[in-house]
């Protein structure tokens, strides 16, 4: 039964993208006394699904987006904060 789930994930890749997020999610929802991984837990099933079968892959051009989005939102999210700074402590 895992052969045939692994063999799917092989042939269709953006179904384990969507699988791995959707897992990684829920995972990241559950809190044990209050504390639980968040957003980090789909890194840590990507891992999991990662180590299954080396043949696990994604296409390099998703590979390349997901990192020119990842760039993006951080540069979004510290580009104020940056600039901000050299108002405040910069050569003026």
């Amino acid at each position: 039964m895992v052969e045939r789930v692994i063999e799917l994930f092989v042939e269709q890749p953006l179904l384990l993208l969507f699988v791995v997020a959707a897992v990684g999610y829920a995972v990241g929802e559950i809190k044990i006394k209050g504390t639980g991984l968040g957003v980090a837990a789909v890194l840590f099933v990507g891992l999991f699904f990662g180590s299954l079968d080396p043949r696990l892959t994604l296409p390099p051009v998703l590979v390349s987006f997901g990192l020119v989005v990842f760039v993006y939102m951080v540069g979004l999210a510290s580009g104020p904060g940056f600039f901000a700074s050299f108002t405040r402590s910069g050569a003026r």
